[in-house]
């Protein structure tokens, strides 16, 4: 079976496949104002006409550089290009600063290598594992994951939690678009028959993701010269040896197993594994008052942590079809275009195809190395592009791709209007990712809550006297609304203790 993989996957074309999509992703992602999901999103696009595996490798090294690219900017001119990159501006910049640039962006490549081929050895023998324990689950545990993703989307929303909440019902709103599967019936169609197939996710995505970040970014093309943005720090040849960052291996290791539990988590991400493994070694260092000065550390810790993500992300999505953040649920809607549908059943012995992406993900990483070595000079003058430029070539991408997606007009209006709906949500504070993992989630949501009201002939009772789903309800429930549970327990105790008192 091994050697079938490798004669399946890693033919001369898929080979190029990774090294183009490493490519793409670390140009977007060093690019200030681009984020990785709107990264993601681009490379879609050129996904359709491909057959699942070369599409899915193109999209995983976009998502890998997209990574690694981030923190390219974040040290060279004080801007994260990806907010994965956030915590990587607190060392890496003064390090530039004091001539150091090429080592601090050697450290962040080998340290992001690390970090993600741990999480994409997690993924290889993890995920079979909990493929064993989806084939025990379920539509009323089905139906509580899905409640379970929904309420970790809206955690994304951090304190205003009614405008996440907001968001991911509007999502699930658009979701039921189209024409009903079991009766047929037409659903919030208002008489157009190029809705009867409903939204295209890849559609929305490419709106609300890429088109809004670009009207934020042509908002403001006039007066980047006049902002306050950090000048470059010119490009000085690293001299850093691999074993220089050796000395770090605690760091390394503590960051790899952090980022890889917090990248399995729904609803999380890297910027999330990025902050909390930076003040982890800050925490743990004998001189945590050289951090924020240019500590090479710093720079480990961040860039190794926000890597680890990667490959634990895909754990959820591939084997319960659920999406962990907007990056996942922009993979899973390859997919389902594709024909493929996450579950247990892409583990059994016969299917290769699962197989071959958790390989693909361990060979990605390295050819990232390779390719962060050679081209590190050229990789860092992407932070110069004028954002003047940027703005129409993008525009030109997103038409190009939503007509792509339907080979109609009709698909880049529908892009054009989700691009206006982003807009205002972020003008008015309204999270995006609620939205577009509800719109994900939503046949799934609504299937299995069908099949399990079948079942129990009505009966909303089923999903609480089921084990399974009763205790990923409640876990959901605990893991949306910790910070509320705690303050509310907090609030007990002083209570208690004043009338004591």
């Amino acid at each position: 079976m091994l050697g079938q993989i490798i004669a399946e996957a890693f033919t001369i074309h898929n080979i190029l496949i990774m090294n183009l999509g490493i490519a793409l992703g670390v140009i977007i992602g060093a690019m200030p104002g681009l984020s990785l999901t709107f990264a993601v999103t681009i490379v879609l696009t050129l996904t359709y006409g491909m057959d699942s595996l070369s599409g899915m490798y193109l999209l995983l090294g976009t998502y890998v550089g997209g990574m690694y690219g981030g923190s390219i900017t974040a040290i060279l001119i004080n801007t994260p290009g990806t907010s994965n990159a956030a915590a990587t501006v607190f060392d890496g910049y003064p390090l530039a600063q004091k001539g150091r640039a090429g080592d601090a962006l050697r450290a962040a490549l080998i340290s992001s290598t690390i970090g993600g081929i741990f999480s994409a050895f997690v993924l290889m023998f993890l995920a079979p594992q909990v493929a064993k324990i989806v084939l025990m689950i379920g539509s009323p545990e089905y139906f509580a994951l899905c409640v379970f993703g929904m309420l970790a989307a809206i955690s994304t929303a951090g304190k205003n939690k009614l405008k996440g909440l907001i968001s991911a019902m509007l999502g699930l709103l658009m979701s039921t678009v189209g024409l009903d599967q079991i009766y047929g019936s037409q659903r919030l169609m208002f008489g157009n028959y190029r809705l009867m197939g409903g939204l295209k996710v890849s559609t929305c995505m490419l709106g609300a993701y890429a088109l809004t970040q670009v009207l934020f970014m042509a908002k403001k093309v006039y007066s980047e010269h006049k902002s306050g943005v950090a000048q470059p720090v010119p490009y000085v040849k690293s001299t850093l040896r691999i074993r220089d960052l050796l000395k770090y291996w605690k760091t390394l290791l503590r960051s790899s197993v952090i980022g890889t539990i917090i990248g399995a988590i729904p609803g999380t991400g890297g910027a999330t594994s990025a902050m909390f493994c930076y003040n982890e070694a800050r925490r743990a260092s004998k001189h945590p008052e050289e951090f924020g000065q240019g500590a090479l550390e710093g720079v480990v810790a961040a860039e190794c942590g926000n890597n680890a993500v990667t490959g634990a992300t895909l754990i959820p999505m591939l084997t319960l079809g659920i999406p962990g953040d907007s990056l996942t649920a922009i993979m899973l809607g390859a997919l389902t275009m594709q024909g493929i549908t996450p579950g247990s059943q892409l583990f059994n012995g016969e299917n290769i195809w699962v197989y071959a992406i958790m390989g693909g993900m361990l060979i990605i990483n390295l050819f990232m190395l390779l390719q962060g070595l050679l081209f590190s000079r050229g990789f860092a003058n992407i932070s110069r592009v004028p954002t003047v430029i940027m703005v129409p070539c993008i525009i030109a991408v997103c038409c190009m791709g939503g007509f792509a997606i339907g080979n109609t007009t009709f698909e880049v209006s529908l892009l054009i209007a989700f691009g206006l709906i982003g807009y205002l949500m972020r003008r008015f504070n309204f999270p995006i990712p609620p939205l577009t993992i509800g719109l994900v989630l939503g046949s799934l949501f609504e299937t299995n809550l069908r099949r399990s009201l079948v079942l129990s002939d009505g009966s909303f009772a089923i999903f609480f006297t089921r084990p399974g789903s009763l205790i990923i309800l409640i876990v959901a429930v605990l893991f949306a609304f910790l910070p509320e549970i705690k303050q509310l327990i907090a609030w007990i105790r002083k209570k208690s203790a004043r009338r004591a008192s």
